[in-house]
């Protein structure tokens, strides 16, 4: 999703840190040097723990290139667990695809536009106070159309374009440790199908978090990700790596292959903080970060000599009810990436 590469105007924070538990509306405006500028909003209701007797957020943006967004979601606390049901569509203008595997030349690609709506209902709880569990199921729809480029798009594996309905389950859980240093493990499996054809996704990440000081924090995050039915599932929802997925020096789905490996590093130092009237405060920092990452068709197919590397410094924004504004600007052979968004990267 686009919004994964923008920011939300920090005026945005100010509105956040309003009472807890009441409704917000929160503008959102940013700028993106391949789609334009954004104009949208968020407006959201008692989005904190526990969420009784209920919490709604909705996220809409429109950008100046004709992509637009919107996802409502709703909370309602049940048990010892949480109700999750949302749902999320997007009409994406003027994507890239750079041709299938783990090479290529970012200024060789295929441009196209998609469309692509995701419905989703789960239960979260959890049965130890470190191990969070969630058991859903979605639907999904896409649409791809526009297409430029004709010899990339022989190299993907998947030639459904047109409109394709597909639904299964998924299953995630989450293992946290608080430490020092605290770390985490999580993983997450699905299964989509239309009836006839089935594809599959699952990941695994890890990552541990080191104090090395009273505001100076490194951490260090592994994900590796599989995919099954590449030829079964619709274009939209093939695997990537690039961008706002976390190897952020280069650009969005600019690696493509069934198995996707990505390592992250980070130096986060706290700079400053502003205090809010019986609203919380403000945290601001720096951070320091290299990212490594590569895909494959199969796993013995990586290769400490396959990874694509960059680094750079980012800046965040810590909000007083949670969350972060987030500005990353990293460095790879292939130029300059800006990646802006809502929450850490990991």
């Amino acid at each position: 999703m686009k919004i994964g590469s923008t920011l939300a105007a920090a005026a945005a924070a100010l509105l956040l840190a309003g009472p807890a538990g009441g409704w917000k509306v929160v503008p959102l405006l940013s700028y993106s040097t391949s789609s334009g500028v954004l104009l949208g909003g968020v407006v959201n209701h008692n989005m904190v723990p526990p969420f009784s007797p209920f919490a709604f957020s909705t996220m809409a943006y429109v950008y100046t290139d004709g992509s637009v967004s919107a996802g409502p979601q709703m909370l309602i606390p049940s048990g010892n667990g949480v109700f999750h049901a949302g749902l999320n569509y997007l009409a994406d203008r003027k994507n890239r695809f750079y041709g299938w595997g783990n090479a290529g030349s970012d200024e060789t690609y295929g441009e196209y536009s998609a469309e692509t709506a995701e419905a989703t209902g789960s239960y979260s709880f959890r049965p130890l106070e470190c191990f969070l569990l969630s058991l859903g199921a979605s639907c999904r729809h896409s649409t791809v159309y526009d297409r430029t480029g004709e010899d990339l798009w022989a190299q993907a594996p998947s030639r459904r374009y047109g409109s394709a309905w597909t639904a299964g389950p998924f299953l995630m859980a989450r293992v946290s440790i608080p430490g020092p240093p605290a770390c985490y493990m999580a993983g997450e499996a699905g299964v989509q199908t239309d009836g006839e054809d089935v594809y599959t996704d699952t990941e695994v990440s890890s990552a541990v978090f080191v104090p090395i000081g009273p505001s100076t924090v490194t951490g260090l995050r592994i994900r590796l990700g599989r995919h099954t039915g590449s030829g079964s599932t619709p274009f939209s929802f093939l695997p990537s790596l690039g961008g706002s997925s976390g190897l952020r020096g280069y650009g969005d789905g600019r690696f493509t292959g069934d198995w996707t490996l990505l390592a992250n590093l980070e130096l986060r130092q706290r700079l400053f903080c502003i205090r809010l009237e019986e609203a919380g405060s403000l945290e601001f920092s720096v951070v320091l970060f290299g990212d490594a990452g590569q895909v494959a068709d199969n796993l013995g197919g990586m290769g400490w000599d396959r990874f694509h590397m960059d680094g750079g410094m980012g800046f965040r924004m810590s909000l007083p009810e949670g969350g972060a504004l987030r500005a990353d600007f990293a460095l790879s052979p292939e130029g300059l990436g800006i990646q802006m968004g809502l929450g850490e990267l990991f």
